[in-house]
């Protein structure tokens, strides 16, 4: 009997971290650490750590992997680490969500980001019938570096997508489209501002 095959399809992994007040400093630093041992795992393709802009307490993760089974093996042994154990107890809030990148750009690598780059996580609960159409037109808006959509593995009628603008003005502007623009506006995006 053959062995049934699967295809593996990129995946990209988003960390939402809000660290305790008290050891939010030693939580970032043990964050730093880890990503450089979870960046040299086999399927890694891309990593970075955002933080909230005037904010010590909240960051973003985003990572990019070849396959969700490399992500899940890397996520399995990086679980078994002391590390890990004790980085995730200065938190107060953690959440990891793997996605599947869809539409024209499904991935950031080579994306060369400026000091100031700015990056905006839009979230809907339930997206846009054509959701590459719907968000298009951030491509349009002032300073404009990237974005990547994405879906929600596990809840496929939930949309993602990360923007990048060269500025946290030019983001905060864009934000401010995104939830005044129609089909977007009825659907009732949550935007979460980043610095890179």
């Amino acid at each position: 009997m053959a062995k049934a095959t699967t295809t593996s399809r990129a995946v990209i992994e988003l960390q939402r971290l809000e660290a305790k007040p008290e050891s939010a400093d030693e939580a970032i630093r043990l964050v730093r650490e880890l990503w450089e041992i979870l960046r040299r795992k086999q399927g890694c393709v891309v990593h970075r750590l955002y933080r909230a802009p005037g904010e010590r307490l909240r960051w973003l993760g985003y990572s990019e992997w070849q396959s969700l089974p490399q992500l899940s093996g890397a996520r399995r042994e990086l679980a078994r680490s002391p590390l890990y154990r004790r980085m995730h107890s200065m938190f107060a809030q953690s959440s990891e969500r793997a996605h599947e990148p869809f539409g024209p750009v499904l991935s950031a690598q080579g994306i060369t980001f400026g000091p100031e780059t700015a990056a905006l996580l839009i979230r809907f609960e339930k997206g846009p019938d054509e959701p590459a159409q719907a968000m298009g037109f951030v491509r349009e808006l002032a300073g404009y570096v990237s974005h990547i959509t994405m879906r929600e593995l596990g809840a496929p009628d939930a949309l993602v997508c990360l923007a990048h603008f060269d500025s946290a003005a030019n983001a905060a502007a864009a934000a401010s489209a995104i939830s005044e623009r129609e089909p977007l506006r009825a659907l009732s995006p949550t935007v979460e501002t980043y610095a890179t």
